[in-house]
């Protein structure tokens, strides 16, 4: 089976090229005779000399679609959809599963009903979420949903805030963790909070700062986006010497880095999923994280974390105090890790790569 993938891919690191990487690896590990050929945003990496790369081990050819970075999503579209129809016809497509509502799945759309291909769009969190509130964005998102055989969310939330016309076309495949990586082999704890995620005003960064800025307790941040320059000026003006500023790292770094902490918080405010919750689980760490979205799929309160309400300091400081406490923090941070550790097991992408496989096989 020949699958077209519009959607975002190395050297872009991020949620949805983990979840390609992991998808694609398992879906060969089940069936070697699927290609898979990716509509990729075109790197600007220096020493780049062609628009089409191979990994021939997992069967992946990677096609740059050039764009025009202020209007970055529309241009993806206009020559994503050029592009496009030059692989369909190459090389005899069978089906079309983008990832993300916009451009990919108006492109897969698209595409979709020129060729009458199968069509399979994976919703990640986003894009139902803001994408489909605003009053453009609605326009897109609305022709996605409604050029698309079967969706796929990654959560129950997500499904849930569909329009009820699209529900029963819709099921939900839960994201994996890729345990090769995220495990409790070489497990340490060195005595400081973590958060892994985007810097983006959703994951709630400003109010964790503040949050954790008179606590004495060392905290790492991983990870990059808009937000970035701003938390980096907030915790130099407010002098927060043990708030330390990581950058974007690969996945290896950022195992080793949950796999030494003591704690992960995602204090988000909108949510898909949150797969670092899980990530953090799978390596026997405990977690805080809050009511919204996907989240209270994966923290049982008082089991495997705390689950606490968005946008409340008060609450966030408290359940921080508890995990770090001189007397019973280390006892508690072990209970409620090596119960994640347990919960994390049902969340693997073998399991996920098989429902998608069986997915792609109903069109056959």
């Amino acid at each position: 089976m020949k699958i077209l993938l519009p959607t975002i891919y190395h050297p872009f690191i991020g949620g949805i090229t983990i979840h390609i990487d992991n998808l694609i690896k398992n879906l060969n590990d089940i069936d070697s005779n699927y290609e898979f050929y990716i509509l990729n945003y075109k790197s600007d990496m220096p020493n780049k000399n062609t628009n089409i790369s191979q990994n021939l081990d997992l069967n992946i050819t990677v096609i740059d679609v050039p764009y025009i970075k202020k209007i970055r999503g529309l241009s993806y579209l206009k020559q994503g959809y050029k592009i496009g129809k030059n692989i369909i016809e190459k090389h005899n497509i069978d089906l079309i599963h983008p990832h993300y509502a916009f451009p990919q799945g108006v492109l897969g759309a698209k595409l979709s009903k020129k060729y009458n291909i199968p069509n399979i769009l994976t919703l990640h969190g986003s894009d139902v979420l803001k994408l489909s509130k605003n009053p453009v964005g609605n326009l897109f998102f609305n022709y996605s949903l409604n050029n698309t055989d079967k969706l796929i969310c990654v959560s129950n939330f997500l499904k849930q805030e569909l329009p009820a016309q699209h529900q029963n076309k819709s099921t939900v495949i839960y994201n994996g963790v890729d345990f090769d990586l995220f495990n409790t082999e070489n497990n340490k704890d060195h005595n400081y909070g973590i958060f892994v995620g985007s810097f983006v005003p959703q994951k709630g960064l400003n109010l964790l700062v503040d949050v954790i800025k008179d606590i004495d307790y060392n905290f790492k941040f991983i990870g990059d986006g808009p937000l970035f320059n701003s938390i980096e000026n907030k915790i130099k003006n407010e002098n927060i010497g043990h708030i330390e500023l990581l950058g974007r790292q690969n996945p290896q770094m950022v195992a080793q880095y949950i796999k030494n902490s003591s704690f992960l918080i995602l204090p988000s405010i909108s949510e898909g999923l949150g797969m670092t919750i899980i990530e953090a689980m799978a390596c026997g760490k405990p977690v805080i994280g809050t009511k919204v979205g996907g989240i209270p799929e994966l923290i049982k309160n008082n089991y495997n974390g705390f689950l606490i309400e968005p946008n409340n300091p008060d609450e966030l400081k408290l359940r921080i105090k508890f995990l770090i406490d001189e007397t019973n923090g280390k006892k508690l941070r072990k209970e409620l890790g090596t119960n994640g550790e347990i919960f994390s097991k049902s969340f693997d992408w073998k399991n996920t790569a098989k429902e998608v496989h069986k997915l792609y096989n109903s069109f056959k």
